[in-house]
């Protein structure tokens, strides 16, 4: 488990990111507009939209419950739930996403569900999203052409460039473990001659994590309709969190735009910033919905629009995540 001093240093650093952000854009903008234009949405499209997001995590929880049950670990969609809850603030605060999946693991090890499994599980449903999102990004830059313009295309190959270095590594680790422990042997090789001592104190859990990999190779080669089935339903995981932004457009009372155009749209714009490595991509997830909903909201409405969407794909469930994650610790210590 991270510790306590980790944790504060991420939050920090975080929360420092928020504040520069929203200091830019209230810079930029007038606060008053802001909040006159949020104050006067329509509620039932915000309230539909924080549905649509628990709907997101319930999709994750349950992939991540059936391919447990599969693997003989009994566990409630609830608790699966409180994993990614907890899973997904890590993620939030910590760059590149590093630290949500090892704090499921380590939530899910205390309470007797062997590291295998969850990892397992963890591995299965991350690398069927990161599938869907990544090939389904590039369809929809292909249909949303036009909008790959005045810098926004170096951002988008950059993304999908990220993408794809993480996905191939997890498939390389999963189906080629031999040549993946090639791999780091030469790149821990070419750490000792830079005198990175530190890695030595982590090539037991490297080798670890790429052990679990080759079990996943197994299982996956055993259970392939398994693998197909997450990846079905990562799909539908992955319409329902880009069904945010609609929701947004007509909590603002806007109309010309269907839904599967603003999914699209959202899609691309996914996979071009979900890898930069900055703490739930803050600053830059904003600065760069301002350039890509630009004519869809307005000058007047936009933004708005981008701290409407923000804040309920991400900082509201952050928030819920923080108070999960807190009163599973209280719960863990009174028992």
């Amino acid at each position: 488990m991270r510790s306590a001093k980790d944790i504060f240093k991420n939050l920090v650093i975080f929360t420092l990111l928020i504040v520069i952000t929203m200091m830019v854009i209230f810079h930029t903008y007038k606060l008053e507009n802001i909040i006159e234009v949020i104050l006067n949405a329509k509620l039932i499209y915000i309230i539909l939209g924080l549905i649509i997001m628990l709907l997101y995590f319930l999709i994750e929880s349950y992939n991540i419950k059936r391919i447990l049950k599969l693997l003989g670990d009994k566990v409630s969609i609830l608790k699966c739930l409180k994993y990614t809850l907890i899973g997904s603030f890590f993620s939030g605060i910590t760059p590149a996403t590093t630290g949500g999946q090892p704090m499921e693991i380590y939530t899910m090890h205390k309470e007797k569900i062997p590291v295998s499994h969850s990892a397992l599980s963890l591995l299965i449903h991350l690398g069927s999203f990161q599938f869907i999102s990544i090939f389904g990004g590039i369809i929809c830059a292909i249909i949303n052409h036009n909008m790959l313009s005045d810098g926004y295309i170096y951002l988008f190959i950059i993304g999908v460039s990220l993408n794809l270095i993480a996905f191939s590594t997890e498939v390389i680790g999963v189906f080629f473990p031999k040549l993946a422990k090639k791999i780091v042997n030469l790149i821990i090789k070419l750490l000792k001659k830079l005198k990175i001592s530190s890695i030595e104190n982590n090539i037991e859990n490297i080798n670890k994590v790429l052990d679990d990999y080759s079990n996943g190779a197994k299982f996956i080669k055993s259970n392939k309709k398994v693998l197909f089935q997450s990846i079905l339903i990562a799909l539908l995981q992955v319409l329902v969190f880009h069904s945010v932004p609609f929701m947004v457009y007509k909590a603002l009372g806007l109309t010309g735009y269907s839904y599967l155009k603003l999914v699209s749209i959202q899609t691309m714009f996914y996979v071009s910033i979900s890898s930069i490595p900055l703490p739930g991509t803050v600053g830059i997830s904003e600065g760069a919905g301002f350039k890509v909903y630009s004519n869809i909201f307005g000058p007047n409405l936009l933004p708005s629009a981008i701290l409407l969407i923000r804040t309920i794909n991400f900082y509201f469930f952050i928030l819920v995540g923080l108070i999960v994650f807190l009163f599973n610790l209280i719960k863990k210590r009174e028992s």
